[in-house]
């Protein structure tokens, strides 16, 4: 097969398009997992040339078959036949075992020296970024207009004027710096009311811009805080701990394919909610359409039901059994890893026919893929998708985007931004810049209007599911847009070091952004009583899932479908807790750079922003335990303990015993909290990776000290109360 996109960086040609992307997903992981372990043993051979996959075959030549001789595989002319001057033609031929073995061996090396040529690409490519940013910012940074000295005086004619100037071109910038200074209002009422708001707004921005020059900034920008933390654990976190099997002993029938695609598409609250690239409307209508010609690809019906295997099968049917019944197995894991393997096997047949089907479903897969505990395997998924959409024209400039091509290029850059940003690097790499849309989001439409009475007793309409989910992606796609902004101008400051001058600025800027944002949500979607929903859910005293069903097995389910119903109002609280968890992620990003990691600032802009860091991080902490003991949801955002605990680590330097205090038990209770979850029970996203690194990362930051662990049945539904912080009544300058 061959892939012709210039846009592509890899060009696969075959004479077997269903063999060759079968094997290299087959060997990817393992050769992942060889480079890990020997990065720091083995430099990259920088002499050699890279492969290329049309510079071998897949058959050996006639000649080698017919002998029945070992062939290199080498274009255009294997060794033998050139040292023995035959002619060498290659044809398809019924491969043999020895053969088999060559082209895999052949293919193997190839990817490895693909690998290894990738990877000193990228450092070379961020090293070279990283001098030319210097280079530039050094040649245009220009110096500040030094003020003339001027002053006014009253006379018996009037005001007068004096200054010295040493040209016209300085009498020039004299009267440019009198405009900026000096406010001339007219006498007409509106007109000086409207003076007097501009030059109070530009007194307050100029007040928030001196107090942000004079603020005790972090020194290293706060991606590897001096405390020691960071959140950059993507590589210890998506580390595989086992290689992706060649086959998995499950069963794949008809029928339970017919019941996880509907399985799928009645459960919003783990499909759509992670992955709202699949119209499951349209999807189940095509699916069961009898004219093959109009039914969806197999690849995307395995895709999708090997996401409906591990989440909606795993929460609502099979942990739903009698307690003799094991429902804590992991047996939604086995039957997606069965369908992850099926759905591989049909992307090699299709790779060269992109269609939405088939990117969606190398999209799905991708993520299944991570939900396993295989990431090795996502990057790769990944990229087929985002080559079959570059070349079905979803990049073009000028290209007008329908909603389910739009959510899919966006959501291909939101997942591979937090790659990066977890990953503590450059977001700035080609790479990057490819996956960024040519085309906005769409906004939401407005909330549909229904009887609140009809939708307490009755399945919600799916427009109400629709906005829901859309409104919620919407806003946290916008959030990302800013994360990666302020991800790549913080790790530029990083570089730069104290020579950096306009970090402060530059983070004012996006915080005003962060603000606009805020101030765009509708209020349905601002500020949630956080407290008022845990006194609320403890009163019920058990916990309220977005979802719910009647059946205890897989097969009663099929026969009692129509008891499963969505609680909308639960899922409505759940997509708005969640933008806020992201939310916040946000504003820890935006402020925490803003405040010393070894000792209490000092300088009034500091310590606002000291306190809009605390506010944020025990947000996230209230939310997310809300999700975990009263929710009882299907997807918790636990990435946000991450940053929150940031926050608390660098408190735990502060020579305060109530800040210590505070944080410690913060702290600790990000550890519970995530443990007490359905995610860390059936490792979901591997999250039992991440809660390892993270109760790492907080042993480290108390001493050493054994963390408080409790039974999750006599855990307290009270989080730690944040501390009495100190008076505090300069200017204002967020409000």
């Amino acid at each position: 097969m061959c892939n012709n996109d210039s846009r592509s960086s890899i060009s696969i040609h075959s004479n077997d398009g269903s063999s060759s992307i079968d094997y290299i997903m087959a060997t990817n992981n393992e050769g992942l997992e060889e480079e890990e372990d020997n990065l720091s043993s083995t430099p990259s051979n920088t002499s050699n040339p890279v492969a290329s996959t049309s510079s071998f075959s897949v058959y050996p030549c006639s000649k080698c078959y017919k002998d029945l001789q070992q062939c290199d595989l080498t274009l255009p002319s294997c060794s033998r036949c050139a040292s023995g001057s035959f002619e060498c033609i290659y044809t398809k031929t019924e491969p043999k075992a020895n053969h088999v073995s060559q082209v895999l061996n052949t293919m193997n090396k190839v990817m490895d020296q693909w690998q290894d040529s990738i990877d000193k690409m990228a450092k070379d490519f961020a090293q070279k970024t990283r001098d030319f940013g210097q280079r530039v910012d050094q040649s245009f940074k220009k110096k500040p207009l030094q003020p003339f000295a001027w002053k006014i005086t009253t006379t018996n004619k009037g005001l007068s004027v004096e200054s010295n100037v040493n040209s016209f071109n300085d009498l020039s910038k004299l009267v440019d710096q009198f405009k900026k200074s000096m406010h001339i209002t007219s006498r007409d009422d509106d007109d000086q009311q409207n003076g007097i708001h501009e030059r109070a707004a530009d007194l307050l921005d100029d007040e928030r811009h001196r107090m942000a020059q004079s603020a005790e900034l972090d020194d290293t920008s706060s991606i590897h805080t001096s405390s020691g933390f960071s959140f950059g654990v993507w590589n210890s976190w998506g580390h595989p701990a086992h290689a992706l099997p060649d086959n998995y002993p499950v069963d794949i029938s008809p029928e339970l394919t017919d019941s996880l695609v509907d399985l799928y598409c009645r459960t919003p609250c783990c499909s759509a909610i992670r992955l709202p690239i699949v119209d499951t409307t349209e999807f189940l209508a095509r699916y069961h359409d009898p004219d093959p010609a109009k039914k969806p690809s197999t690849v995307l019906v395995y895709a999708v039901c090997a996401m409906a295997a591990r989440n909606a099968f795993q929460m609502h049917v099979w942990s739903k059994r009698p307690a003799h019944d094991t429902p804590k197995y992991n047996m939604g894991k086995a039957l997606s890893m069965a369908y992850c393997l099926k759905g591989r096997e049909q992307l090699a047949e299709c790779f060269d026919d992109p269609t939405i089907d088939n990117c969606q479903a190398a999209f799905l897969l991708s993520y299944c893929n991570h939900q396993n505990g295989y990431p090795g395997v996502i990057y790769i998924y990944e990229w087929i998708s985002f080559t079959m959409a570059q070349e079905l024209g979803l990049y073009d400039e000028g290209r007008v985007l329908d909603p389910r091509e739009s959510i899919l290029v966006w959501c291909l850059y939101y997942f591979n931004t937090w790659y990066r940003v977890l990953q503590g690097v450059s977001n700035m790499s080609a790479e990057s810049g490819q996956f960024h849309p040519n085309c906005s989001l769409p906004p939401p439409q407005p909330k549909p209007v229904l009887d609140l009475m009809d939708v307490d007793n009755a399945e919600p309409p799916k427009e109400m599911i629709d906005y829901y989910v859309y409104t919620e992606w919407y806003c946290m796609i916008q959030l990302q847009v800013l994360r990666h902004d302020v991800m790549s101008r913080l790790l530029s400051a990083q570089a730069a070091g104290k020579q950096d001058t306009t970090l402060s600025m530059d983070l004012l800027a996006m915080q005003d952004r962060l603000q606009e944002f805020y101030n765009n949500l509708s209020v349905e979607w601002k500020d949630p009583d956080l407290e008022s929903i845990a006194l609320d859910q403890m009163a019920a005293g058990t916990p309220e899932p977005c979802c719910g069903s009647s059946y205890n097995s897989f097969g009663e389910q099929q026969q009692e479908k129509q008891h499963y119903h969505v609680d909308i109002h639960e899922f409505a609280r759940f997509c708005i807790l969640n933008v806020h968890v992201h939310y916040n992620i946000n504003k820890i990003l935006l402020y925490q750079a803003f405040f010393p990691s070894d000792h209490v600032p000092t300088s009034p802009f500091s310590v606002q922003c000291l306190y809009i860091c605390i506010d944020a991080a025990y947000a996230i902490t209230q939310t997310l335990d809300i999700m975990v003991k009263h929710h009882d949801e299907c997807n918790i955002p636990l990435l946000g303990f991450l940053f929150a605990n940031m926050v608390y680590i660098k408190l735990l330097n502060y020579n305060d015993d109530q800040y210590q205090e505070f944080a410690r038990r913060c702290l600790e209770q990000s550890i519970n909290v995530s443990k007490m979850s359905k995610a860390y029970l059936y490792d979901f996203e591997m999250t039992r990776n991440l809660v390892s690194v993270m109760e790492l990362d907080v042993r480290n930051a108390c001493g050493g000290r054994p963390l408080s662990v409790v039974d999750d049945e006599m855990y307290s539904f009270i989080v730690p109360s944040p501390p009495t912080l100190p008076p505090f009544a300069p200017h204002q300058p967020f409000q």
